[in-house]
C-alpha cells in the first residue's frame, strides 16, 4: 500500500463515519456497522458523477470539432 493514498482514505471513511452518524439517526455504534456500506455508496456515487462528467466533457469537446 502507498502510505500517501492510507491517510486520505483513513480521513475519506472518518469523514463518512461521521457525517452518516450526523446525518442519520444511527449512533457511533450502529453507524460503524453501516460505514462500509456508506463508503461503497459514496465511491458508486463518485464513479457515475466522474463518467457523466467524462460523458459530457467529451460531447462537448467533439462539438467543438469541425468535422473533417
Amino acid at each position: 500500500m502507498q502510505p500517501r493514498l492510507v491517510v486520505p482514505m483513513i480521513f475519506a471513511v472518518l469523514a463518512i463515519w461521521l457525517v452518516g452518524t450526523w446525518v442519520t439517526k444511527f449512533s457511533l455504534g450502529e453507524m460503524a456497522i453501516y460505514t462500509p456500506i456508506a463508503v461503497l455508496a459514496v465511491g458508486a456515487f463518485a464513479g457515475i458523477v466522474l463518467l457523466w462528467v467524462k460523458i459530457v466533457a467529451e460531447s462537448m469537446r467533439r462539438r467543438r470539432e469541425p468535422e473533417a
